[in-house]
């Protein structure tokens, strides 16, 4: 498949799987989510606070929760009105949160600039889900939107054994391709890459400085941060 046609499969996915997010996730509420994922949200905070944050593929507003509690106001993103509608039935600790229907990879489509620029992007559970070849025209594209000086932080998965299927193989390109298959018994192949840190150093390095990069081994997460170059 293409990478157009990959980015396609994806959004049917996640468009159809919105009304099973949370029980997929195992998401509970915001506080138990906080309690859990404490050790990563510990290695952002600092940059978070009072700060104009665009979320990226904000899905049905989990991680936007953890965001409004401390960011001086967050525009919430997602290319699915369905994730969107159940993000919106969720509550906020700060009415400086939108929540806007728009492509990651044509926001300049969607955010003008009365909306920013933003001081700090965060996107979770998105680096995976990019075909590699868009990575970088992605990056570029993005930092437009942004202040100099912002910061980019990208939160995702290191590989665990419910994602290598047996009908699972790597594309020309070298993005993994997993089946997933929803409650209804639909199914999508999805990319689900799992990149080293020495391939999001080789993207990043180019574009932004005081580069960080963290795994916490028990919640398979790997969390990258940088300073906009």
């Amino acid at each position: 498949m293409s990478a157009d046609d990959l980015i396609r499969q994806m959004h049917a996915y996640y468009r159809d799987c919105a009304p099973w997010h949370d029980d997929y996730m195992s998401y509970t509420d915001n506080a138990s989510m906080e309690a859990l994922l404490g050790p990563i949200i510990d290695l952002i905070e600092v940059d978070l606070v009072g700060k104009r944050i665009l979320e990226l593929a904000c899905g049905t507003g989990n991680w936007t929760q953890v965001l409004v509690k401390r960011a001086g106001s967050v525009l919430a993103t997602d290319t699915h009105r369905s994730s969107i509608d159940l993000a919106l039935a969720k509550t906020y600790e700060s009415p400086h949160v939108e929540f806007r229907v728009a492509n990651a990879y044509r926001l300049s489509d969607f955010i003008g600039p009365e909306d920013g620029p933003f001081q700090v992007v965060f996107a979770a559970d998105w680096w995976s889900h990019m075909p590699k070849s868009l990575i970088p025209g992605f990056l570029d594209r993005l930092h437009t939107h942004l202040v100099p000086g912002a910061t980019v932080i990208m939160l995702d998965m290191t590989p665990k054994d419910s994602l290598i299927m047996p009908d699972s193989y790597y594309d020309d390109e070298g993005n993994y391709i997993h089946p997933r298959t929803l409650p209804n018994g639909k199914q999508y192949f999805v990319v689900k890459n799992f990149p080293s840190e020495q391939e999001l150093y080789a993207v990043v390095s180019p574009r932004g400085s005081q580069i960080e990069y963290h795994e916490n081994h028990p919640l398979r997460r790997w969390l990258l941060k940088y300073v906009v170059a």
